[in-house]
């Protein structure tokens, strides 16, 4: 094991620090184990060496019964090793899955942009399970094995240590092929990992585009892709199978050489105090043959080291990314929800040009600003900056003329609620995701108003179940104008000083939409009002319209305003009447 490898094993082990106790325990009851393994060879020496005859007539009794009490309480120590093992190890597990689930809440923004999901998953069900085989089977074996084989090295150093330590010649050539193969193991490891994200991923976006995959006939593409991704992944786990493979024929082969060699010594009567007696002949050899299964489950954790020492990599990898970066330290108590952009240009990430560009508005407390245009004009970008999903490039964004950058996250987002035109629904009740989040407390008659005023209760009240009716994945029991009604009715529900309305009717028919800009308008009283709208209907009553084009406000005024200009606004008005 290299330095590196050394660096991530020994990380890894900080983990178990928490369950010491138990670790401990097990480790205790392993040196036990091994203490007892030369008891079994000692016995046959003695019988041997005694021709199988005893004047002692308590022996004849008590040497059947110590072999029956050796293995019970070999058995019971075993019991424990395992037992606590694997306590140990499913801690490890809960452990590190919930602190990647930790980074992933706490994610930026761009990361979700830039991964699928099925990397994430992948990587919380496949590389921690991994990093568990590595962390504690690969432990146990180690130290059990490491143990044993010190145990009968002992004993045979104390039959014939001239002989044994001639017999410990392959111990060298042993540990340099192990070297040698672990390399290739890591690297097919990792391509197999790599593979297995690609199965993860091309599952989830077939389940997720299944309707698309029927309609266009993408069966067999789809299905041509999934051979593709998991012959990739056989053709890994066979380029790993090889040197694992090998590693423990080898092994037995190098180990014949040694057994071999002792048996000539023997028949050539130049053996050594070993050979004195049939009894201490025999003894030798029976420990020589149980050292080869400690021997051999030594080679055989390489593989599994190598594999969970790759998952390492990637697990530590999100561990040790940055978090959503958050600076500020500032919090208000009761936000009158007043907002401004003042020169405010950004940028998105890896872009050669700016999304947003010199946008300057101001909204006052309770105001509705709309933006409109043509689609990536900007509108959903600047959306995006008000929650600080996104920091600006330059400029700067405030709230009561406090810049939101000063604002803790959790501070700043208390005063938002948002509803966008990717409407997301937990897998729960309707209930749970009205009541999400900050809300979860709220009173069934709260949740039942923010139903009625988003119009979604009328749907709800003739479910079976009422409000503790299933939505399923992501509300598939749903329809689109039922989907968008409850997301609005969380907003609603949160009652926050800035609303963001990002196309939020743009799933309603005509007569839901009619119900919901009803219910809006008297609910967004006394709330500042940001609504990122496509049809020019929906926004004719706002204070300030704000035309977007390629990231710049074109044309500013209310909807009087701008159709009189005869400008870009009237233009789309047009197109849409």
């Amino acid at each position: 094991m290299n330095k590196e490898d050394r660096a991530l094993y020994i990380r890894l082990m900080g983990f178990l620090k928490p369950y010491w106790k138990a670790f401990s325990i097990a480790v205790a009851c392993m040196v036990c184990t091994a203490a007892t393994e030369p008891m079994f060879p000692a016995i046959m020496k003695y019988l041997l060496d005694s021709g199988f005859q005893t004047a002692d007539k308590k022996m004849v009794w008590l040497i059947p019964a110590s072999i029956v009490l050796l293995f019970v309480v070999r058995g019971l120590l075993s019991f424990v090793t395992n037992y606590l093992m694997t306590w140990v190890s499913t801690r490890l597990v809960v452990d590190l899955r919930r602190a990647m689930f930790d980074k992933l809440l706490s994610a930026p923004t761009q990361v979700f942009q830039s991964e699928p999901a099925s990397r994430w998953i992948s990587r919380l069900l496949y590389d921690v399970d991994n990093i568990n085989q590595a962390a504690t089977n690969v432990l146990v074996t180690a130290l059990r094995e490491s143990l044993t084989a010190i145990a009968l090295l002992s004993y045979l150093l104390y039959l014939d240590w001239r002989l044994t330590l001639v017999t410990l010649t392959v111990g060298p050539i042993i540990a340099i092929l192990i070297q040698s193969f672990g390399k290739r193991i890591r690297k097919a490891s990792k391509a197999s990992l790599e593979s297995l994200r690609a199965i993860a991923h091309t599952v989830e976006e077939t389940t997720a585009a299944n309707r698309v995959i029927k309609v266009y006939g993408g069966q067999e593409q789809q299905r041509a892709r999934f051979h593709r991704v998991t012959e990739s992944f056989r053709r890994s786990m066979m380029r790993e199978a090889v040197p694992a493979s090998a590693l423990t024929p080898i092994t037995h082969i190098a180990a014949s050489f040694a057994i071999a060699f002792i048996i000539f010594m023997a028949l050539s009567r130049s053996m050594g105090q070993a050979g004195d007696s049939a009894g201490g002949f025999v003894s030798f050899i029976t420990a020589m043959l149980l050292l080869i299964s400690p021997i051999k489950q030594l080679t055989t954790i390489s593989p599994i080291l190598q594999r969970g020492l790759a998952a390492c990599e990637s697990v530590f990898g999100v561990l040790d990314a940055e978090p959503e970066p958050d600076s500020g330290k500032q919090s208000l108590t009761a936000a009158k929800g007043e907002l401004a952009f003042e020169n405010v240009s950004f940028q998105y990430p890896g872009s050669e040009r700016n999304a947003l560009e010199n946008i300057s508005f101001t909204a006052k407390s309770g105001q509705t600003v709309a933006l409109v245009g043509a689609s990536g004009g900007g509108k959903s970008s600047l959306a995006a900056l008000i929650p600080r999903f996104f920091s600006p490039t330059s400029g700067r964004i405030t709230i009561d003329g406090v810049d939101i950058a000063n604002l803790t996250l959790p501070n700043l987002r208390k005063h938002i609620a948002l509803v966008s035109q990717d409407i997301v629904l937990l897998n729960d009740t309707m209930r749970a995701n009205i009541s999400f989040g900050e809300s979860s407390e709220a009173s069934d008659a709260q949740v039942r108003d923010a139903a009625m005023a988003a119009h979604a209760w009328e749907f709800i009240s003739k479910l079976p179940n009422g409000l503790d009716t299933p939505v399923g994945e992501n509300g598939a029991t749903l329809s689109g104008g039922q989907r968008q009604r409850i997301a609005i009715a969380r907003a609603l529900l949160k009652n926050a000083p800035i609303l963001i309305l990002d196309e939020a009717t743009s799933a309603l028919d005509t007569e839901s939409e009619r119900m919901v800009q009803e219910a809006l308008a008297s609910l967004m009283l006394n709330k500042t009002t940001l609504v990122v709208a496509h049809r020019l209907s929906t926004i004719e009553g706002a204070d300030l319209i704000l035309v977007m084009d390629q990231g710049r406000i074109v044309e500013r005024g209310n909807h009087s305003s701008l159709v009189q200009a005869n400008g870009y606004y009237a233009s789309l008005q047009r197109l849409q009447t």
